[in-house]
């Protein structure tokens, strides 16, 4: 077939001009490019970790058509009186500076909608200049202590403001004002020192942080609220969030979660981390729409009965607890993801029972004192599992029966006896590294598991610290191989390169 000349010129010509396409669109990364380029076709200038701790650099206002401008992270701390050069102007982020106050032009921005000033101390003699962009809709003034106390009525202005981030900034009182503000739909005042808050929202408010604080009492209306986070001593919820899906109550001074709660009917998400909880109240089971529940960093001891009755759970998070007993009696239908890692001293392989799990898909279960793997009969659905940092020695023969089984990390255990058929499954990717006795092994050579030759699907494999004799000579999966790590195996690179894997594509760590 032949090439019409016409066509490939064409190509030559459309390939050489790319570099010039590439900044037709005004995006420039260095200033010396940005100064080098008609300063009128400059639309976007990036500037960050510079050196500007004598000022703005110079030459900046001839860039008049500027729409975004980023100077973060430059140790920059005074802004020249320049920014009436740039009126269509739309994105400023000046984050990560040392700027201590706002020049008189700063408030002729009248186009902007993004603003950042975060880890500033500009003071609140600043806010009345923030508050004359009318068309500000994003502000991130996060980590300015100089706001402790200060005065926020200016903003009632800004009617176009949907998001405010105020985190670290150690706010005294809650500001009513931002309740007045009819577009906010996000609030993050992350870190502060109110006690009290009760005002109103307006229906537009979807997030709300509260968190690390020393909130008590929280007598709000936000019918539109559908993340809250609340990490403080508080006592006194609101009683209606008719919309709340996520709700974070993480470090809670209550030793079980607040029956108030229970009225968040479409709560789909809650997170009660790291309290003194011992056991789990029965009123969780009217929060018939949950379907991720965080319980970790507690000291639950039991997994109740009742769980089945949560007919939308997905995913369970019981990390760092005492769990001892599962009192699963029914089916827990929708289960997919189930994490218990870091119960080191109490729990043991029975814990986990596969029946009741029938739509498990993943399991975390590192780092315990289980001697064996569980039965996973029942939970035929398992793609992930990790059970590393145990002592386990005796696969359980149900392992090999998963017919999804993708993911499987056993490492940090004792020698491995593996059942039969485990060449049957599907899996990717397999971590056996570090898995030798504890007691009296110095100086043994190590069966290699031979089932792992006949793979086929495997692209990661992870065999490292374990002294094996020799490697198999045929890999059902050489071709597919990604990832081979064989460190501490001391195994001859000859051998390695005789199980046909692609030298080029595969990565060897030894």
């Amino acid at each position: 077939m032949k090439t019409n000349s016409y066509f490939l010129a064409f190509v030559f010509l459309l390939l050489a001009s790319l570099p010039i396409l590439a900044q037709e669109d005004g995006e420039y990364y260095s200033l010396e490019e940005a100064l080098a380029a008609d300063p009128k076709e400059v639309y976007g200038l990036y500037l960050s970790q510079e050196n500007f701790s004598s000022g703005l650099p110079k030459g900046l206002e001839a860039f008049t058509n500027l729409k975004e401008l980023m100077i973060n992270n430059s140790k920059l701390s005074k802004l020249s009186d320049i920014w009436g050069a740039f009126p269509n102007l739309e994105y400023l982020d000046l984050s990560d500076n040392r700027i201590e106050e706002l020049p008189p032009s700063f408030s002729q921005l009248s186009k902007l909608k993004t603003l950042s000033l975060s880890h500033s101390r500009i003071g609140s003699a600043s806010l009345k200049q923030i508050a004359a962009l009318k068309n500000l809709e994003e502000l991130s003034l996060s980590n300015d202590t100089t706001f402790r106390s200060a005065n926020w009525d200016a903003f009632a202005s800004l009617k176009k403001l949907k998001k405010l981030e105020l985190d670290g900034c150690w706010l005294k009182e809650f500001p009513k004002v931002f309740a007045q503000l009819p577009a906010l739909t996000y609030l993050d005042l992350h870190t502060h020192t109110i006690e009290e808050i009760s005002v109103s929202f307006g229906p537009n408010l979807e997030y709300l942080d509260l968190s690390e604080s020393r909130l008590t009492s929280l007598d709000i209306e936000a019918k539109g609220l559908k993340s809250l986070l609340i990490a403080s001593p508080i006592r006194r919820f609101p009683k209606r969030l008719d919309q709340l899906t996520y709700l974070n109550l993480q470090g809670s001074i209550h030793s079980n979660i607040p029956s108030e709660i229970m009225a968040y009917s479409q709560l789909k998400e809650l997170v009660f981390r790291g309290t003194t909880m011992r056991e789990v109240s029965a009123n969780l089971t009217q929060l018939k729409h949950l379907e991720k529940l965080d319980l970790s960093r507690n000291e639950i001891e039991e997994l109740p009965a009742f769980f089945s009755e949560l007919p939308n759970l997905k995913e369970l998070n019981l990390d760092s607890n005492l769990l001892r007993v599962n009192s699963l009696k029914e089916p827990m239908r929708k289960l997919k993801v189930l994490s218990i890692n870091h119960n080191i001293v109490t729990m043991k392989e029975t814990f986990f029972k596969g029946k009741y799990m029938p739509a498990l898909e993943e399991l975390y279960m590192s780092r315990g004192s289980c001697y064996n793997t569980p039965d996973f009969t029942g939970a035929n659905q398992l793609k992930i599992i990790y059970m590393d940092d145990h002592s386990v020695s005796n696969v359980h023969p149900s392992l090999a029966e998963l017919p999804l089984l993708e993911v499987l990390d056993l490492s940090g255990n004792e020698e491995l006896i593996f059942p039969a058929g485990m060449e049957k499954l599907p899996l990717t990717s397999l971590n056996i590294s570090s898995c030798t006795n504890y007691f009296g092994d110095d100086g043994k050579i190590y069966d290699f598991p031979a089932f792992i030759a006949k793979l086929r699907n495997l692209e990661f494999l992870e065999i490292a610290n374990v002294p094996y004799a020799e490697l198999p000579d045929n890999w059902a999966s050489k071709a597919i191989l990604d990832y081979l790590d064989v460190s501490g195996t001391k195994l001859p690179y000859k051998e390695i390169k005789e199980i046909g894997v692609d030298l080029e594509e595969c990565t060897i760590v030894r």
